[in-house]
């Protein structure tokens, strides 16, 4: 489980990032379009994962980036981008990214970058509660001698 924290990107983008992450048992601290609020909730648990999308205006995400690991060092930073390129990949890790996750992506690439170590498998959901019966129950037999009475 990691404690993230999501700057940057459209509500409805978030919305969907911390729907994903809760279900497969991450804790969302929040997300925010202000990088001085995300830098506010990074402060509050240990050992998070900042989940930062370049689309991140005021300051741009590359901008942030050295802020965010001057303020809090054991941060992990995942860059969510629509990006394709050489060059980002390289600025990317300069700055200090652990993982890249490029849009569209499949669910489990997000798992593994959020992740707090990128090869542990990703934790599975919880089984779903077994269904309730829909109908009448159907009627027991009569107990017989060789026939052990319900419980």
């Amino acid at each position: 489980m990691a404690n993230v924290v999501i700057v940057g990107g459209t509500e409805e983008a978030q919305l969907i990032l911390r729907g994903l992450l809760r279900l497969h048992q991450h804790r969302i601290v929040g997300a925010t379009a202000s990088a001085p609020q995300a830098l506010e909730m990074l402060r509050q648990v240990p050992d998070p994962v900042l989940l930062v999308d370049t689309d991140l205006k005021e300051p741009s995400w590359h901008e942030f980036l050295p802020e965010v690991l001057r303020a809090n060092a054991g941060t992990r930073v995942v860059l969510l981008t629509p990006t394709r390129s050489a060059r980002l990949d390289t600025q990317a890790r300069s700055l200090g990214v652990a993982a890249l996750v490029r849009r569209p992506f499949a669910i489990q690439e997000l798992l593994n970058a959020v992740s707090p170590s990128p090869s542990a498998p990703p934790s599975t959901p919880p089984p779903a509660p077994p269904a309730a019966p829909s109908g009448p129950a159907e009627p027991t037999a009569p107990a017989g001698p060789d026939t052990p009475a319900p419980p």
